[in-house]
């Protein structure tokens, strides 16, 4: 039996979060804050099959699957935090998030993206927060931007995507890399400590898995990692979708709210089928 999914909290809530946050913003406590909603519901869900359903309707670059005795999460993530291969490394960070429509395509979104001014400010705060971050464990001068606002396609939506590379630093190690680029800032916000901290004070239910990392580190020390977004985690007969959305000054909270229930829309539809 399927029951109903339940939002942990409603838009009035999430509203007074969002106006602390935005006074945070610009007392300058912060620049850009991700508030995290959360989708629960009771029962459990056999994760091979709904992968694979998954896979064909949403498939994503970082999409993955567990499955353990005690849990599983099924994952259609579209986001990579660390693609490092040999001495080089790349992360790509996603800010921006278009809902889409019959009438609307990659054309149409990368034009939105770029002269919509809350998304530039949005995109490019996180790339330069991604590009510091790769900046303390390359070599000074290697760090660039490979590819700035680029669009990817997706079932219910279109994300900004941009690609920052650098060539490693030979003294930096394994821990070094991962203490640097994890969490990902595009699904925490800029900068971190410090925005860590707010959220810390106002999310009163865990994330759990969710914006954490997934991925490996292969024997001569190449290594890939996921942010895990557009994800179902099932644990002790309950089912969480999480999703967030980026506030900073200009957001709209209604927009943002909604934002996040786009982002969960294609994980909420195929539980329902």
């Amino acid at each position: 039996i399927l029951s109903p999914f339940k939002l942990n909290i409603n838009y009035q809530k999430y509203k007074k979060i969002f106006d602390l946050f935005s006074q945070k913003i610009r007392q300058g406590e912060t620049y850009q804050i991700k508030i995290c909603t959360k989708y629960k519901n009771k029962s459990e869900i056999n994760s091979v099959n709904f992968f694979w359903k998954l896979m064909k309707i949403n498939s994503s670059p970082e999409s993955f699957m567990i499955r353990d005795k005690d849990f599983s999460i099924v994952s259609c993530s579209p986001e990579t935090l660390i693609d490092k291969k040999g001495k080089n490394i790349i992360t790509k960070p996603i800010a921006g998030t278009l809902r889409k429509n019959k009438k609307t395509n990659k054309r149409q979104a990368l034009s939105f993206f770029r002269n919509n001014d809350k998304e530039t400010k949005e995109h490019n705060m996180i790339v330069d927060m991604e590009r510091n971050d790769l900046s303390k464990i390359c070599i000074p001068g290697s760090v660039k931007i490979s590819k700035l606002k680029y669009i990817e396609e997706y079932k219910d939506l279109f994300h900004c995507v941009s690609e920052i590379s650098g060539k490693l630093d030979p003294k930096k190690s394994i821990k070094d890399i991962i203490q640097s680029m994890m969490p990902g800032g595009s699904v925490i916000g800029c900068p971190k400590i410090n925005t860590l901290n707010l959220l810390n004070q106002q999310e009163k239910e865990n994330r759990n898995v969710y914006t954490g990392s997934f991925g490996y580190i292969k024997s001569n020390l190449d290594m890939r990692f996921n942010i895990i977004i557009r994800s179902i985690l099932n644990y002790k007969g309950i089912n969480e979708i999480s999703a967030a959305s980026g506030v900073i000054i200009g957001s709209n909270a209604k927009k943002e709210y909604q934002e996040n229930f786009i982002k969960a829309k294609s994980l909420l539809d195929l539980y329902s089928k």
